[in-house]
């Protein structure tokens, strides 16, 4: 008889999925997939009337293949049903509350069940083991401690393996170098871009690397090219790992890269993957660039099917080196939507233009400039071209920046640089703009 979803047993993180093979995954992904979508059925109406509206039933998922069947989730969706409509629990047995994007009116809300948060931790353990962090780590976690909750699943994770945790947040770059040296940290967490920023500090004041104790880096949710993980690596003589995750599942922890550095290995036994052509919705084959699609397969407050996560990547199942059989996904460099992730933070263009329209409805023209390092969001202009009759606005022009510049932090959590500019020298076309910082 099959185990009901409170009575399974997970794989613990120090034993892996190093020894099951290809078959065995899958069909462990299958029977969690029936015993999620049975769950989604009988505890969310919007997957129950989904399941109804194409005359199937959760029995009838006999195959992996069968999910193909089923429409596709959209963030749409998700925020359709704000606050709790998508929850297949009662809000008593949610422990933690994650407010994700706002799409249209509505924000996202994500729940999860203390399982769940487990689940999470042991997800995020099992990342960091695999590229070699041991309980005599000191972890330093140079995350925003703020909506972006990966910053406390980083410290969950590095507790989980017995590590040391030293969280030092977003303070500035010397202070970081402080607190390395001073701490003797062992492992930087943080985005990409932050280390960089860290690095030039570093030459800045002629530290010598060799005074850090570091050895490895784990950096996320930006990808990192090449070009950055080289300058990473030799800048502060480190060993550089990508993780990956969705702010709408996990973030980070549903995919991370191993020692060998060759893709990221998926967490296959929480997560079933799909690549589709955005554009039709058509399955792809392993090795074809197209959107990342996930379900959910161990989730108990919040289990997605089919979830559009707007993420270009690739799929390998080519044998890696780690001895591990999973399927490994390609660094995610663009978006199939107009999402921008500046510093770690994602941000949509509709979000600013819905900030600008309150504030002050007669400004039409405006541009998003994105300065990029390395591939990365680095810095975030807004430029604005005043209404041809400014004594329409209310208030000043310095009153106007003020308040878009100030309520543009409170939402998206970042610093924008706001400035007014003409029509004749507004670049391109569209909401947004990338240009690149040498």
């Amino acid at each position: 008889m099959k185990k009901s979803c409170e009575e399974q047993v997970y794989f613990p993180w120090e034993k892996d999925l190093k020894g099951l093979g290809r078959d065995q995954i899958k069909e462990l992904q299958l029977e969690r997939l029936q015993l999620t979508c049975n769950r989604a059925y009988s505890r969310v109406d919007f997957y129950r009337k989904r399941f109804d509206e194409i005359g199937l039933l959760p029995e009838d998922i006999k195959d992996l293949d069968d999910l193909d069947k089923f429409p596709f989730t959209t963030q749409e969706d998700l925020a359709n049903h704000y606050p709790y409509g998508m929850f297949a629990v009662p809000l008593k047995d949610i422990v933690r509350i994650k407010y994700s994007r706002n799409v249209g009116e509505s924000p996202i809300v994500i729940g999860y069940t203390k399982k769940d948060v487990k689940i999470w931790t042991q997800l995020m353990a099992r990342l960091m083991h695999s590229i070699g962090i041991h309980k005599r780590d000191i972890v330093q976690i140079a995350f925003n401690y703020s909506l972006f909750t990966g910053a406390f699943n980083f410290n969950a994770g590095t507790e989980e393996i017995g590590a040391t945790v030293a969280p030092s947040a977003t303070v500035s770059a010397t202070i970081q170098l402080k607190i390395m040296q001073d701490f003797r940290s062992t492992v930087l967490a943080t985005t990409p871009s932050f280390a960089l920023h860290i690095l030039k500090t570093m030459r800045d004041q002629s530290l010598d690397p060799h005074l850090l104790h570091l050895r490895i880096g784990i950096f996320g949710p930006d990808f990192m090219n090449s070009e950055l993980r080289k300058e990473l690596e030799d800048g502060f003589g480190i060993k550089a790992y990508s993780i990956y995750g969705v702010e709408e599942l996990v973030e980070p922890g549903l995919a991370g890269e191993c020692e060998y550095q060759d893709g990221l290995h998926i967490a296959e036994d929480h997560f079933y993957a799909e690549i589709i052509n955005p554009a039709t919705g058509k399955l792809l084959p392993p090795g074809s660039p197209g959107e990342l699609v996930i379900t959910t397969l161990t989730t108990e407050a919040y289990p997605l099917i089919r979830y559009r996560t707007g993420d270009i990547t690739a799929f390998s199942e080519a044998p890696c080196a780690c001895g591990r059989k999973t399927i490994r996904m390609s660094p995610s460099f663009r978006r199939s939507d107009d999402r921008i992730t500046v510093r770690g933070v994602s941000i949509y263009p509709q979000q600013v233009e819905r900030i600008i329209c309150e504030i002050e409805p007669t400004i039409v023209d405006f541009r998003l400039v994105v300065y990029t390092t390395r591939g990365l969001g680095d810095r975030l202009d807004l430029l604005i071209v005043p209404p041809a009759d400014e004594s329409l606005m209310k208030g000043t022009r310095g009153q106007i920046l003020e308040r878009v510049r100030s309520t543009m932090r409170r939402h998206l959590g970042l610093g924008v640089r706001v400035q007014w500019t003409t029509r004749e020298i507004l670049p391109a076309e569209g909401m947004l703009y990338k240009t690149v910082i040498n």
